[in-house]
């Protein structure tokens, strides 16, 4: 609880500054994106069907529905929100070789799992507050957007993405921290690894491969079918529910035997 308490102190200010940039974000680009779609203020008509439209699981037509509009926008504030999420994971593991305070944190009377586990409690606890608030934010931003109902069950399942999407790349950030605890460019790292993933999944859609898509945590929640069906993929949830298992047992398992060097 010690370490736990410490860690949630230390993420505090990152994740007022995230909820409060993403939430502004949405109330104040949402209701100006629909507008331009629905009030005729975009030549609809000279635009064709774009590759870009593809790329990123959507359509024209999807594209100029309120819910469309709102995905789409949702999903590149998940994409800069997932690099925050890595670099969480990374940093969290990392800091305590960056402060040189790794041997002195292991002397301690806490057990290896207590302390991973509050590391990531922490972190995991730092994206779901954000993502709460940011639907929230999301359902003011709807109803200054439009003047009809909508169906708040489609609003939170094209947002939840919003945190399942971070908390898999914290993760693997908090994966590859264990292995390489020594780690400098964490931020570097941390967008690298989720441009990549964007482009498997873009490449994927443009090129029909579905295999690449496995390979794209951003594409795994498909923001067209849940706002069609309201459901997400199943192939693709049980794929999700896997990765995060085998990232938290694996980063787990190598924390715990993985030696510690002296860096004080």
């Amino acid at each position: 609880m010690v370490i736990l308490k410490n860690e949630i102190k230390q993420v505090k200010k990152a994740t007022i500054i995230w909820a409060v940039i993403l939430s502004l974000l949405i109330i104040m680009m949402l209701p100006v994106y629909i507008n331009m779609v629905t009030g005729g203020n975009i030549p609809i008509d000279n635009i064709t069907e774009n590759a870009f439209f593809d790329s990123i699981g959507t359509s024209l037509e999807m594209l100029m529905t309120p819910m469309g509009m709102y995905s789409f926008l949702t999903f590149f504030m998940m994409t800069a929100f997932s690099i925050y999420g890595m670099n969480l994971g990374l940093g969290i593991m990392t800091k305590e070789y960056k402060q040189s305070s790794a041997d002195f944190l292991m002397t301690k009377p806490y057990s290896r799992k207590t302390i991973y586990f509050s590391k990531m409690m922490a972190a995991a606890l730092s994206i779901v507050v954000i993502g709460l608030l940011f639907l929230i934010a999301s359902t003011v931003a709807m109803n200054l957007s439009i003047d009809t109902d909508f169906s708040l069950i489609t609003l939170g399942m094209i947002a939840l993405p919003m945190i399942l999407i971070p908390l898999l790349f914290l993760f693997l950030g908090m994966l590859i921290g264990t292995i390489m605890p020594k780690l400098r460019t964490t931020i570097v790292t941390s967008t690298g690894v989720v441009f990549l993933s964007y482009a498997c999944g873009s490449v994927s859609r443009i090129a029909m491969i579905n295999v690449l898509r496995y390979l794209s945590p951003l594409h795994y929640f498909n923001s067209n079918q849940v706002i069609k069906e309201n459901a997400y993929e199943l192939n693709f949830v049980f794929v999700f529910i896997l990765v995060c298992i085998l990232l938290i047992l694996a980063g787990y398992k190598i924390f715990n035997k993985k030696d510690i060097a002296v860096v004080s």
